[in-house]
Order: structure tokens, then C-alpha cells, then sequence
């Protein structure tokens, strides 16, 4: 038993002791000197890393649709028809026809096809003079990069698909390679949208260059069978610079790609 003398000091010491200790109330706010719980958390996680990425590679065949000429009344006709079904193709323009079809020019581009040079006035290169094939290309390219804002590619295609020798000197001189076909639909002559649909679809096979013209309204109506014909086959539709950077890599000026020439 605890003597009634005692129990006034107990009861000091017992009030003294229970003021040194700081009592300690929750607060939703911690103090500022203690870590955030995802600051504490993130110390204890590895250093992040870039994830590895695999890049899915389109390997389906190609084909590149080329027309020669316009553009023209019906270019925007076959534009519909490749906006429609995500494919491209290749425009080679004759330098004259530019300005008047400006926005079919800058149309082409934006759904991501590409225009080529076709020459000024569509002359057989073979039979005039170097200085004239000069102007011929130079004064298209020019044109063509006025309106759509950056050079053409560096290459052509030779009106007739007439090349020799000399006018691939002057093509190397100025630093474009030549681009004939591989597979000519005849459209300016049978001026039939069937054949030229049968034409295509009996003879594409992977890496064709297609000649035709979209300065026929007949062509124009085969190609709203025949783009999704082919895509349905499994091809994918694209522009000569794709093609034949996938089959050569960097072109050289003066070469001649494709399978006729005519000397």
C-alpha cells in the first residue's frame, strides 16, 4: 500500500512526465520533410528504360500505277478513286499543263502521290538537240516545284519512251535518271475501259511500272475497277520513287528503269 505521504509526489511526477512527451495527432497532410509515399516508392524501382519496339514492315507486292500527260479534265476522276482506297501512284505532267491545273497538282501531293516530269511540250528527245532536251526538263521541273513547293524527283519520263544514249548524257549531266515501263496498257489506242481493266489485271505481277494516261476518260473509269482489284489481290499501290527505291535503293542519273526504251 501506497502511503498517503507519497501519493502528492507520484502524482507530480506522473502530470511532469506526461508534458515532456509531444502527443501526436493524424493529419492528412505529411510533414515536409518526409518523403511523398510514390517518392519513397519510386527510389526503390529500377532506372526506366525505352520499351523495345518491333516496326511492322508492309510486305505486300508493289505495283506503281503511273499516267502520263495531264493532268487533265479527268486526273481528279482517278485521284478520287486512290483517295478512296488509301493507294498512290505517279503523275508524269507535261510542263505546259501545269498552271492551269494547279490545285489537281497540289491535290495529287496531298493524298501522297507524286508528280513527275513529262518534259515542256512532249517532244521525241531522240531527234532535237541537247540544249532543247536541257530547257525541255528544266523548265518542267522548275514549274512543277513553283507550284508545289520542293523539287520534283529526280527523274523522267521520255514522251514515247524514246531514249538513246545522248539523251541519257544530258539526263546524267543534270542529275535525273530516266523512267520508261514495264507494262504498257495500250489506253491511248484501245480507249476502252474493259481491255485496259483485262490488260492490267492479266499481266500485274510484283515491281510492274504500269503506263497510262489519265487524259483519257476511259482510263479514268478502269481504274475505279481496277484499284481495288488489285488491292483485293494483295498489292499495294505506290509511286515510282517507293518502287524503285525498294528494288535499287538511290537512283542514278542517267540509268534507264525499266523494260522499254526505245533507241
Amino acid at each position: 500500500m501506497i502511503k498517503k505521504t507519497l501519493l502528492p509526489a507520484l502524482i507530480l511526477i506522473a502530470l511532469f512526465a506526461g508534458c515532456a512527451a509531444v502527443p501526436h495527432y493524424a493529419t492528412d497532410d505529411p510533414p515536409d520533410n518526409d518523403p511523398l509515399p510514390e517518392q519513397a516508392a519510386a527510389a526503390d524501382e529500377p532506372a526506366v528504360t525505352e520499351p523495345e519496339i518491333d516496326v511492322i514492315i508492309d510486305t505486300r507486292p508493289m505495283i506503281a500505277l503511273t499516267f502520263d500527260d495531264g493532268p487533265g479534265p479527268h486526273t481528279d476522276r482517278i485521284l478520287d478513286v486512290l483517295e478512296r482506297y488509301g493507294a498512290r501512284a505517279t503523275f508524269f505532267v507535261v510542263g505546259y499543263h501545269v498552271e492551269k491545273w494547279q490545285d489537281t497538282i497540289r491535290r495529287t501531293i496531298r493524298l501522297g502521290s507524286e508528280v513527275a516530269n513529262h518534259t515542256w511540250n512532249h517532244p521525241g528527245l531522240t531527234s532535237i538537240s541537247n540544249h532543247r532536251i536541257r530547257q525541255e526538263l528544266q523548265t518542267t521541273s522548275a514549274i512543277i516545284e513553283q507550284v508545289i513547293g520542293f523539287p520534283p524527283p529526280p527523274f523522267f519520263r521520255p514522251p514515247f519512251g524514246l531514249v538513246d544514249q545522248r539523251v541519257a548524257n544530258v539526263s546524267a549531266e543534270l542529275g535525273y535518271a530516266v523512267i520508261t515501263w514495264t507494262l504498257d496498257t495500250r489506253d491511248w489506242e484501245v480507249r476502252n475501259a474493259d481491255s485496259v481493266y483485262n490488260i492490267i489485271m492479266q499481266a500485274a505481277k510484283e515491281g510492274c511500272i504500269v503506263l497510262m494516261h489519265d487524259t483519257h476518260a476511259t482510263t479514268a473509269a478502269a481504274m475505279e475497277r481496277v484499284i481495288p482489284a488489285l488491292i483485293a489481290r494483295g498489292y499495294r499501290l505506290v509511286t515510282v520513287s517507293e518502287l524503285l527505291h525498294s528494288l535499287y535503293g538511290e537512283l542514278k542519273p542517267g540509268r534507264i528503269y525499266g523494260t522499254y526504251a526505245f533507241f
